[in-house]
């Protein structure tokens, strides 16, 4: 009976042996952990753990709270530009990172991973650097807000998707400030919406300033005009909008003075108007144009100037300017 005990605690401890052996086998190789973190167009995490694992077949993925090398990924794809960032931490805090650019999120993927791998090999250096803040262990995609987004995440704007301003000055007339038209000289400001859009509208804002001709004289009474106003005009379309030459439908409001001297008697009135005209445009290379303009004007105040002059109710304009645009 004593040799069948002992022969029987053999037995049993041969058996906790064989089945300790696959659970112990089952954990060879080096662990990591992988946190990684993705925008664009590029491979997710199981991905890139397994390019990893390809090209380092002894690492696994670690288990619970065991030691292991620690991998953080970074990566973004935008505009034809990808860009990652591997840090590589071994389990005693050591740490080495790298960065990577390249045409595709999957190419930086491919060659961070092969990074990694090499960065598993025991024999490979690390930078020696103070151990920082502990990360999550898990597998997440996440962003870390302490650190400054790359500078290719936010591109510079197409040149097309902006508005462009000019200068610009012209010589024109207006028959509504005098009793016969009033010739002057204008500068103005102006911004135009982006290339390619449906509507394409300008805006401007310019200063103008006309006298009379020569006196008129009227009733026995000899008249001189002066006028100087700001008018803000809205052309909202152009069309075609393609082609150099084209034209653009606009409508403005005038605020200003005109000033007349009847008898050598000096009168100053608000002015305030509102019109429309028709501009038909020549463009060269989108930055210098010339522009020919023909309206109406519409006075709002029309007060009389001893009782010789009354703005009409309507009159014309015309202009012609040169513009220089900002690219």
């Amino acid at each position: 009976m004593k040799r069948g005990a002992i022969g029987g605690s053999w037995a049993l401890g041969l058996t906790l042996v064989c089945f300790a052996l696959p659970a112990h086998a089952a954990k060879h190789g080096q662990a990591f952990r992988l946190e990684y973190w993705a925008d664009g167009a590029c491979p997710d995490a199981a991905e890139f753990a397994r390019q990893i694992q390809t090209r380092a077949p002894g690492l696994r993925l670690a288990e619970g709270a065991e030691p292991a090398l620690g991998f953080y990924a970074e990566l973004a794809e935008h505009g034809g530009d990808a860009t990652g960032r591997l840090t590589a931490r071994s389990p005693d805090g050591r740490e080495m990172v790298r960065e990577v650019r390249g045409p595709t999120c999957t190419d930086v993927v491919t060659a961070l991973a092969l990074i990694a791998a090499l960065a598993a090999d025991p024999n490979q250096p690390w930078d020696d650097k103070a151990p920082p803040a502990p990360r999550p262990t898990k597998h997440v995609l996440r962003h870390v807000p302490d650190e400054p987004a790359p500078e290719f995440l936010a591109p510079p704007p197409d040149p097309k998707e902006r508005w462009t301003f000019g200068i610009g000055a012209g010589v024109g007339f207006e028959s509504a400030i005098a009793p016969n038209p009033g010739y002057g000289f204008s500068v103005s400001l102006d911004a135009e919406g982006y290339p390619g859009s449906a509507w394409r509208p300008l805006l401007s804002l310019s200063a103008i300033r006309a006298i009379t001709s020569s006196p008129q004289i009227s009733d026995g009474a000899t008249t001189t005009f002066d006028w100087f106003t700001f008018r803000f005009a809205l052309c909202p379309a152009r069309w075609p909008e393609e082609t150099p030459l084209f034209i653009r439908p606009c409508a403005f409001f005038d605020g200003g003075f005109l000033g007349g001297e009847v008898d050598g008697k000096s009168e100053t009135k608000t002015w305030t108007a509102i019109g429309t005209f028709l501009r038909t445009e020549a463009s060269f290379a989108e930055v210098l144009s010339f522009q020919l303009d023909g309206g109406l004007t519409v006075p709002l105040n029309r007060s009389s100037f001893s009782g010789v002059f009354t703005p009409p109710a309507t009159g014309l304009l015309g202009r012609i300017g040169l513009s220089y645009r900002f690219q």
